[in-house]
């Protein structure tokens, strides 16, 4: 009887682990594709600056309210040169409100975006 707890108590940690193990990457996946309609409501508000050159790869640390009202824009690094950050900076601020993450709890206040238009 000791010994059919013990394999049922096992049991149900294997369950539990494999169920915290699923739902933590369920919210990875909702949190990255999250961050990708973010990234495109930025695009679509991008309008490049005609000094911007191929290759052009910049983070921006974005800090918004629950409900997507943007903040704060600020460059963290960046390959372009002042317009081509300036207009990154103004595509951010025209993406707000951003997009509501699937699931409330994934939500953060900063968020780190890379910004890298395909050329």
């Amino acid at each position: 009887a000791e010994e059919s707890r013990k394999r049922a108590e096992r049991e149900a940690d294997l369950r539990r682990s494999r169920d915290a193990e699923e739902r933590a990457r369920a919210a990875s996946g909702a949190g990255s594709q999250w961050r990708d309609l973010i990234r495109a409501k930025i695009m679509a508000n991008w309008r490049r600056p005609p000094t911007a050159r191929a290759g052009i790869e910049c983070v921006v640390k974005v800090t918004q309210v629950p409900g997507g009202t943007v903040q704060s824009v600020k460059i963290l690094s960046c390959n372009g040169d002042e317009a081509v950050r300036q207009s990154i900076e103004l595509a951010v601020m025209n993406a707000s409100p951003l997009p509501p993450p699937p699931d409330a709890a994934l939500f953060e206040r900063n968020l780190e975006v890379v910004f890298k238009p395909n050329d």
